[in-house]
């Protein structure tokens, strides 16, 4: 029985290690283009309680160069100093503008609404949809802008910024985006097809090509949806139009959460739209448990068993797998190497928060995010 028990954690731990291989080849950033003849850029901001976070976030998008570009901040009927900080820093600035937005719909989610209503306002024909909590490096805009040129089939290019972490469970949980992300996504998928399958976008930052993303509907057509980096690729690929997901490490970055309770309440925000479903929580806690929780916890049991040479080694293999891979993106995508040692701990705190996000959302439960209940 052990023996058979390694043999299965082994495989469920070499799954992610195998496909991370592969999608660490693809995942690639964006190409450094020739800063000539790029089409003009709208960057829109959707913006609700951000005055401890938006002053930085517009200095760098306004510090951009090699593109044309408009930035306009949408006010969530923030209650802080929001829109006083944009309406300031816009009177040194003409490329900077601040509406607000109007009283949430019935059955519209806050940010969705805001993103409908900065697209209304939009005028160029592309558009960067960027949290209000993302600062950008100054080659980011001509860059992204260059790979639309470079791909003229190109309707949407989204990416993960670098996360930046400070307390505990940031550098404990934040980082485990990208493994799940690399570890079980099939990237030739998102790469070499146009399945809606595949579709996937980081709701960070998205750009898209205005007229499709008209054409499909845009934030009204997931008005109440909260996995935006899900749905709305989803339906650009359903109405014909190309997506791609690429590393803007480089060129982004974020710091999403700073607390415990933060952090928590993030991840389960959008869980049931995600993991949290009835036939994929159990699949995925399958997954992460037996092939990042289990594979150490093995080992141990395997040498305390004397087990075989053979079992033996490969518990030992089954164990340093997912550890491997951990570093390689901790290297990669310039994450805490302190959260990567705990890996085998952070991944089985994700999957008990996604426990209690299931059986909230099943108790009818919702999450309360920005002064605002969701879900």
């Amino acid at each position: 029985m052990l023996e058979l028990i390694v043999q299965v954690v082994f495989v469920l731990a070499l799954i992610p290690a195998l496909l991370g291989a592969i999608n660490l080849l693809l995942y690639r950033p964006i190409k450094k283009q020739a800063e000539t003849g790029l089409p003009k850029l709208s960057v829109l901001i959707p913006a609700r309680n951000e005055e401890a976070r938006i002053t930085p976030v517009l200095q760098s998008v306004l510090a951009c160069t090699g593109v044309d570009f408009e930035v306009i901040v949408a006010d969530d009927s923030s209650t802080d100093r929001t829109a006083r900080i944009v309406t300031d820093m816009a009177k040194s600035d003409p490329r900077l503008k601040l509406i607000t937005t109007r009283a949430l719909p019935e059955g519209w989610l806050g940010k969705n609404n805001a993103c409908h209503f900065l697209s209304t306002e939009a005028g160029n024909p592309y558009a960067v949809f960027l949290d209000a909590d993302v600062t950008l490096e100054p080659d980011a805009l001509s860059r992204i802008a260059s790979e639309f040129t470079r791909r003229p089939k190109l309707k949407l290019l989204s990416g993960f910024p670098r996360q930046i972490t400070g307390s505990f469970w940031e550098k404990t949980l934040i980082p485990l985006i990208h493994t799940v992300l690399l570890g079980y996504l099939p990237f030739p998928g998102v790469k070499f097809t146009n399945s809606a399958m595949f579709a996937t976008a980081c709701g960070q930052l998205i750009a898209v090509q205005m007229d499709a993303y008209r054409e499909v509907g845009g934030h009204e057509r997931i008005r109440d949806c909260i996995h935006d980096g899900v749905m709305l690729p989803r339906h650009f690929r359903a109405g014909g139009h190309n997506t791609d997901l690429v590393d803007i490490t480089d060129i982004s970055a974020t710091r999403m959460y700073e607390t415990g309770p933060e952090v928590f309440s993030g991840l389960m925000k959008n869980a049931h739209e995600g993991m949290a479903t009835p036939f994929g929580l159990p699949v995925w806690t399958t997954l992460l448990v037996g092939g990042h929780v289990l594979p150490p916890v093995m080992a141990v049991v395997a040498w305390m068993a004397g087990a075989s040479g053979d079992t033996m080694r490969l518990a030992i293999i089954a164990a340093a797998l997912p550890w491997v891979m951990r570093f390689l993106m901790t290297a990669i995508f310039r994450q805490s190497w302190f959260g990567a040692v705990i890996h085998p701990f952070g991944v089985a705190v994700l999957v008990g928060l996604q426990w209690v996000a299931f059986f909230r959302w099943r108790s009818g439960k919702k999450v309360s995010w920005r002064g605002r209940e969701i879900g």
